[in-house]
């Protein structure tokens, strides 16, 4: 009996060591903050390019650069934050596609030649 203090305090130990989570990859790995990174290279150039230029005058920029699931840049009607965006920009790593009403319209090239160029690196507008 002397001993079973000591035998409930290593029972114990053991017990709270199976809850403990099992241990992942270090955080900031995977094919999501690849993505998160890639979209941030778009929307920089976005911001520096777009924003200034008479064809996206209507246009502003949302991103969504959440770490945790499909990080996102909305092409919203400016000054409406709350609206429907006109594009979804969405990213992979060193890949970047759109989709939304603006994907249909004439400025649809521009924005694919632009995503596809940022997010593989390049700068400039």
């Amino acid at each position: 009996m002397k001993h079973l203090p000591m035998m409930l305090v290593i029972a114990s130990f053991m017990a709270l060591s199976a809850c403990a989570p099992a241990s992942g990859p270090p955080a900031g790995t995977g094919s999501n903050t690849l993505a998160v990174a890639t979209l941030q290279k778009v929307n920089s150039q976005a911001h520096a390019c777009w924003l200034s230029d008479k064809d996206f005058a209507e246009y502003g920029i949302v991103p969504e650069l959440d770490t945790t699931s499909t990080p996102r840049l909305l092409i919203i009607p400016r000054g409406k934050p709350q609206s429907l965006p006109k594009a979804v920009i969405v990213a992979s790593a060193g890949k970047a596609q759109f989709y939304g009403p603006l994907s249909t319209s004439p400025l649809a090239g521009r924005i694919n030649g632009d995503i596809s160029r940022w997010a593989s690196g390049a700068t400039g507008c």
